[in-house]
């Protein structure tokens, strides 16, 4: 399920159909006053081109982030395979307590790209946690798997607790923590413990838990990293919607064989 999930994700990538992703055409007026060492998207900002400009800006930043999504997703599930859960965790950290908060901000708030062109000091991942859970909310609304099967409702609150509530001992957070961390003292849901450090002395009976939690919540992170991409393709950036369905028929085809 995690392989398929992935996979859909990096369709984004080497599909063919979404190459405008990295791939972009300006149509120039004739005797067009261009600088000999101006960028072009210089240009535009300066011709009143602003939103072509900022479309190309976003369209540039999740084609990079798909991209580092899915080294990171791919890489865990190897390092899983070999039962190296430590790295597992640590290489899901930034997909989905990093990465994710910079697409729910590119696309779903509406200072974020001026900030981002224009402040040196501007932190895309940094949210206070209000925010974060309005805008979890407000993405929550436009995925498919809400809006078609209620019985596989992704809730907000849920993925919030899941993976950003430092008060959840077991949140993906915490866990990550631990994992790039010999020794966490500072959040009491976090501690590492007497005579421990953290996942060192992991034995097997560890290892189980590990790959329970990895394989229960993992699925779960994934289809609404997913829906959230296509939700920002098929919506914010227009892509064609006939792709979509396609993508919804396989999701729809594969968890049908799974049942």
């Amino acid at each position: 399920m995690c392989e398929f999930l992935i996979t859909q994700i990096e369709s984004f990538i080497t599909d063919n159909a979404y190459s405008e992703l990295k791939y972009h055409s300006i149509q120039l007026e004739e005797n067009i006053n261009i600088d000999k060492d101006e960028h072009i998207l210089d240009f535009l900002l300066r011709t009143k081109g602003k939103e072509q400009h900022d479309k190309i800006i976003l369209a540039s930043i999740i084609h990079s982030t798909i991209i580092d999504i899915c080294y990171f997703v791919q890489e865990a599930l190897l390092t899983s395979l070999k039962q190296r859960l430590t790295v597992t965790f640590a290489l899901l950290r930034k997909p989905f307590v990093y990465d994710l908060v910079i697409l729910l901000r590119a696309f779903f708030t509406d200072d974020f790209i001026d900030e981002f062109n224009s402040d040196p000091k501007f932190d895309a991942t940094k949210l206070a946690k209000r925010d974060l859970k309005e805008l979890l909310s407000i993405s929550t609304e436009h995925l498919t798997t809400n809006n078609v099967s209620p019985s596989v409702y992704i809730n907000a609150n849920e993925l919030y607790d899941f993976i950003f509530n430092k008060a959840k001992d077991d949140s993906l957070i915490n866990i990550t923590n631990k994992a790039l961390h010999p020794s966490t003292t500072y959040n009491e849901n976090n501690l590492t413990g007497v005579q421990n450090l953290n996942f060192f002395f992991s034995t097997k009976a560890d290892i189980e838990t590990q790959w329970d939690y990895v394989y229960r919540r993992l699925p779960y992170f994934l289809l609404y990293m997913n829906e959230l991409i296509e939700t920002i393709m098929f919506g914010f950036l227009q892509f064609d919607t006939d792709n979509l369905i396609q993508r919804i028929e396989e999701r729809a085809e594969f968890f049908s064989a799974k049942e």
